[in-house]
């Protein structure tokens, strides 16, 4: 779910589960602030006010329950087989890439973000290289360990592969005693 969707719901829930308590306030009988006035009507429909109160609040804890959900969730890739479903989790995914990008020589450090898209998958590295090497011929090299380790393993065709150089250190020396 995207940053604006979460905040709409966010918004949204906040403001169903205010209306919701102070609708069943003024049906109880509290006539405290003049911005509510128009809620004081439902004073003579107590039944009605009190569904709508309800109805209010249980909206708004539902929409913050899916906030809440929405934010744990992990997506994942489904395969179909003949013996049933495959799902595999982004984060394993995301843990082959690393495997499969540190096994070339030059890269110190990398963090991947996985998303699935519908001609596959969408591979977006950040990496931190060695000054040593082409980083040019590096980022290629990635981009095809990467697409061959994972169609070997997974079998879930890679769409793209988007390598991003964020760093350039030198390995560390070992220290010697």
């Amino acid at each position: 779910m995207k940053w604006l969707e979460r905040l709409v719901i966010l918004l949204v829930s906040l403001l169903m589960l205010a209306s919701g308590i102070g609708l069943f306030a003024f049906v109880l009988g509290w006539h405290g602030r003049p911005l509510f006035a128009w809620l004081l009507s439902l004073q003579e429909a107590q039944v009605e006010g009190a569904a709508l109160g309800a109805a209010l609040l249980l909206g708004g804890l539902y929409l913050l329950a899916l906030f809440a959900r929405n934010g744990r969730e992990e997506q994942s890739i489904v395969q179909d087989t003949e013996l049933g479903q495959v799902e595999i989790s982004l984060k394993a995914v995301a843990n082959l890439v690393q495997r499969a990008a540190r096994e070339i020589p030059g890269i110190r450090d990398l963090s991947p973000v996985i998303k699935v898209v519908p001609e596959g998958l969408d591979i977006r590295v950040v990496v931190q290289v060695v000054p040593e090497r082409s980083i040019p011929s590096l980022a290629a090299q990635v981009q095809s360990q990467i697409r061959e380790y994972l169609s070997e393993t997974i079998g879930c065709p890679v769409h793209r592969v988007m390598v991003e150089v964020r760093d350039v250190r030198p390995e560390p020396k070992a220290k010697m005693d």
